[in-house]
């Protein structure tokens, strides 16, 4: 399990932390905090153990929820 904290890429605000079992790939979608759907936007691994993720809510799912 790989320990990976996902981050707005705008704000550096922590969107979610949690284990996975292999780092998201560019342009996945995920559930953050069991609510939000994001797409991975870019990775950076801050050592081979550990990975920050950033990502942005799904453009669809904001403008429906709005």
């Amino acid at each position: 399990m790989i320990p990976v904290q996902y981050r707005d890429p705008e704000t550096e605000e922590v969107l979610d932390r949690r284990y996975e079992e292999q780092v998201p790939e560019i342009g996945q979608r995920v559930m953050l905090d069991g609510v939000w759907e994001c797409e991975v936007l870019y990775r950076w691994r801050c050592h081979p153990s550990c990975c920050v993720v950033y990502a942005r809510p799904v453009q669809g799912r904001v403008a429906a929820a709005a």
